[in-house]
C-alpha cells in the first residue's frame, strides 16, 4: 500500500509504502501525478518516507512501477529517499544510471530537510534559448527539458513580439532537439495561441527535430500557415539555417 500525499507548501508529492506495493498503487500514483502537472503546469519533486523498501505484491506492480519511471523519470528533479535503512543508503548510486533525477538519501528523522532540500530551485539551463547568428527577420530558438506555459509567456511570447515589432512578417527556426522532454499542457495551449495570433505573421517556418509526434503535428498543421513550413531532422540543423536564411532581406521591414 502506498500512501499519497501533495505538499504544495514544497511542490512535492510525499510518498509513504506501509506494504509490499502493488500495481493499483502506481496507477494511483500516475494519475495524481499527471493531475498534477495539468492543474499547475510545474513538475512536482518526490519525498519517499520509508522504513524499509517493502518490494513489490506481485509482478504486476513491478511492472506499474516501472511504468512509472520510464514515464516520468527526466520530468522530476529530485529525489528525496528519508528512511535509515542501509538498502536505500545505496539506492542513489543504484539509480543514477537509471534516472535523470537527482536522488540523496535523508536519514529517517531528517524528513524536514528533505522537504526543504525538493523544494529549493535548482540551477539549470534556461528551456529556451536563443539560436544566434541569424538575419535581423529570423528568430531562431531552442528548447529543452520540460517545457511550460512560462516558458511561452516569459521568453518564447516576448521574443515572437520584440521582431514583430520591427518586421511586419517574421521567420521562426523552432529547433527541438535531443533534450527536450516534453510539453506540459498549458504549454502547448500556450503554443497553439501563439500560432493562432499570428498565423499569417511567418513568412517561413524550420522546425527542426527527430520526434515523429513534433514533425506528424508540423505537416498537419502547415496547410493553415500562409507562409512556407519545412521540417528538418536534428542533424540537418544546418540545412535548416540556410533554408530559414535564404533572402531574409526581402522580409519588408518597418524600420
Amino acid at each position: 500500500m502506498l500512501k499519497i500525499d501533495f505538499d504544495a507548501a514544497h511542490n512535492c508529492f510525499r510518498l509513504e509504502p506501509s506494504g509490499r506495493l502493488t500495481e493499483a498503487d502506481f496507477t494511483a500514483l500516475t494519475s495524481e501525478f499527471n493531475a498534477k502537472v495539468n492543474e499547475t503546469d510545474n513538475i512536482p519533486n518526490l519525498v519517499i518516507h520509508a522504513a524499509t523498501f517493502p518490494g513489490w505484491a506481485d509482478f504486476a506492480g513491478f511492472v506499474k512501477h516501472f511504468d512509472f519511471l520510464r514515464d516520468h523519470h527526466r520530468m522530476i528533479d529530485r529525489v528525496a529517499l528519508v528512511s535509515d535503512s542501509r538498502i536505500l543508503d545505496i539506492a542513489p548510486r543504484i539509480a543514477r544510471h537509471l534516472v535523470w533525477a537527482e536522488i540523496r538519501h535523508f536519514p529517517g528523522d531528517e524528513l524536514d530537510a528533505a522537504l526543504a532540500w525538493v523544494a529549493e530551485r535548482k540551477t539549470a539551463p534556461e528551456n529556451v534559448t536563443v539560436i544566434e547568428g541569424l538575419p535581423p527577420a529570423v528568430l531562431g530558438i531552442s528548447v529543452r527539458g520540460v517545457i511550460g506555459a512560462r516558458d511561452y509567456a516569459e521568453r518564447i511570447v516576448p521574443l515572437v513580439e520584440e521582431k514583430l515589432a520591427a518586421h511586419k512578417r517574421i521567420r521562426l527556426l523552432y529547433h527541438i532537439g535531443p533534450e527536450f522532454e516534453s510539453m506540459t499542457p498549458g504549454a502547448v495551449w500556450s503554443d497553439a495561441r501563439v500560432g493562432a495570433m499570428h498565423l499569417n505573421q511567418f513568412s517561413k517556418i524550420a522546425v527542426v527535430s527527430d520526434l515523429d509526434w513534433i514533425r506528424h503535428a508540423t505537416r498537419i498543421f502547415a496547410p493553415l500557415v500562409s507562409g512556407q513550413v519545412h521540417v528538418f531532422g536534428d542533424r540537418e540543423l544546418e540545412a535548416a539555417k540556410a533554408w530559414i536564411s535564404a533572402d531574409a532581406d526581402g522580409d519588408e521591414d518597418d524600420n
